[in-house]
């Protein structure tokens, strides 16, 4: 007898299932079948009735809207694509030009839809992994269900610490575009930054600063375009390549210093440039563009029709719109500036009008995302720390601003420190390398795997006939060794500059 959610009356057969070698497709997110062949899609691909759907989590990674039920608010498929790319497109599209300077255009961009194709694939193992457990849709509760509260606690404080390094990553860029237009090092320009951000990050209440996501979307949009397209027409059309920078130290070759703060010619484009040094260490930025396991599946959750069909059509046409969107900007930026490029596009552009705009543009939308990825780490910490449940405010306000006024001074001398060791290239290597790796690339699998051994299926739980899943964990686990360990090598160079200094 099958019940809802694929699970089969009896003992389970996994290990002979798993011993099966059936022809499937490498990487398909596999359904189960009867025990005689009777087809048990229709089953798994309907969607959950509102009745049944789980509370929402206080873990949820996203900031979500609650209904007085406390279940996040029932989305459209517009809404839902809309709050995912917004999810999405952070950072770490500023760096996509940078990648490209390291290794080459061609490599670069196939290894972002590499990217882009697993990151997705891990998504829907972890949103699939949330339903069959029927435990609230969170990555550290279906750890939990998993793992029991070790699993639980090492999901939640990787997720946790993802968090805090994109939050920190967001201060060290609004520090970089004020240091563009103040007489101010870059440390003070980041310390401005904070006590500007500090003021709306007092508010408690989500929908009194909803409107700021519609602001967001529009500010990304703008400096995709004003970025994007002057680079394209200085290079298509007007034929302009030299480059004007204003520089904090020396001035990095080929440039030199100038009046303006350094100015030359970048050198011709690299379509191919496979350095394994300089692969260790864009990898990790590269898996991060579109690592969004922790906060995607309670946007899934929330969907008016939560069908198998319908999020996977969903996810699909995300990932092509994020890949077409990171592979246009960062082709543009590193068409235009080579081998000047800097770690963040904000940082690589020049002094016009289009450029400034270009910049405040980016300086809205990290502002508005600091504010809202705020929300879920107090969440997470008012939780783990005070036993109080954000969501529903048992905290009182004063305890409430002290959390607040913590994170803020914590997430200052993180952003401080990285503006030191490297800036927003050593935030995205570090956010990659140590956190998106695991989240994207390790515990899925592991995830998916337990919860179908738990759930007692009657079919194998790999992903292809030579193990998929195995795969990925394989993959993940040496990234994540070699890319730490490299991370870890060129921060102590640079302490013992630094020091030597």
């Amino acid at each position: 007898t099958f019940h809802r959610g694929g699970r089969v009356s009896g003992g389970p057969r996994v290990a002979e299932a798993m011993s099966e070698n059936r022809a499937f497709s490498s990487f398909q997110v596999e359904e189960p079948s009867g025990l005689d062949g009777t087809d048990v899609l229709s089953v798994l691909h309907e969607a959950t009735p509102v009745g049944e759907r789980a509370d929402c989590s206080e873990w949820a990674g996203v900031p979500v809207e609650m209904e007085e039920s406390h279940r996040a608010a029932l989305q459209s498929n517009s809404e839902a694509i809309f709050n995912m790319l917004n999810n999405a497109l952070g950072v770490s599209l500023l760096a996509v030009s940078w990648v490209c300077s390291k290794i080459g255009l061609l490599p670069a961009l196939m290894l972002y839809a590499l990217s882009c194709f697993l990151n997705r694939y891990t998504l829907l193992l972890v949103f699939r992994s949330c339903q069959l457990s029927k435990v609230k849709v969170s990555y550290p509760d279906v750890a939990r269900f998993c793992f029991g509260s070790t699993g639980f606690s090492v999901v939640a404080l990787i997720m946790t610490s993802q968090c805090c390094i994109t939050s920190t990553a967001y201060v060290v860029t609004v520090g970089e575009v004020l240091f563009d237009v103040v007489p101010l090092s870059r440390k003070g320009a980041t310390m401005l930054g904070m006590l500007l951000l500090m003021p709306f990050t007092l508010i408690r209440s989500l929908k009194r600063i909803a409107i700021l996501s519609t602001l967001a979307t529009i500010a990304c949009l703008l400096e995709l375009l004003c970025i994007a397209l002057p680079c394209y027409w200085d290079v298509l059309v007007a034929g302009t390549s030299s480059v004007q920078r204003k520089m904090e130290g020396s001035c990095q070759p080929p440039l030199t210093k100038c009046d303006e703060g350094c100015c030359g010619e970048p050198r011709p484009m690299m379509w191919f440039h496979l350095d394994m040094k300089n692969l260790v260490e864009v990898i990790p930025v590269i898996l991060l563009a579109y690592a969004t396991q922790s906060a995607t599946p309670i946007i899934l959750a929330s969907l008016k029709d939560d069908s198998w069909e319908n999020v996977r059509k969903i996810t699909g046409f995300v990932s092509i719109c994020l890949y077409v969107i990171s592979a246009l900007f960062g082709h543009s930026v590193y068409l235009r500036f080579t081998d000047t490029t800097t770690n963040n596009a904000l940082t690589t552009i020049g002094q016009r009008p289009v450029d400034h705009t270009a910049r405040w543009c980016g300086f809205i939308l990290v502002f508005i995302s600091y504010i809202f990825m705020l929300f879920p780490v107090r969440n997470v910490l008012m939780s783990a720390c005070l036993g109080k449940d954000e969501l529903q405010r048992e905290a009182p306000y004063g305890v409430y601003l002290i959390m607040t006024l913590l994170l803020n001074g914590s997430l200052l001398m993180l952003a401080l420190v990285a503006v030191e060791l490297g800036g927003l290239s050593l935030c995205l290597r570090f956010g990659g390398g140590f956190c998106a790796t695991l989240m994207a690339m390790v515990f899925p699998p592991m995830l998916f795997v337990r919860v179908r051994a738990e759930r007692g299926w009657d079919f194998r739980v790999v992903c292809g006939s030579r193990g998929g899943l195995c795969a990925i964990l394989v993959i993940g686990a040496s990234v994540w060794i070699s890319s730490n360990f490299a991370l870890g090598r060129d921060v102590a160079k640079r302490l013992q500059e630094a020091t030597g200094s």
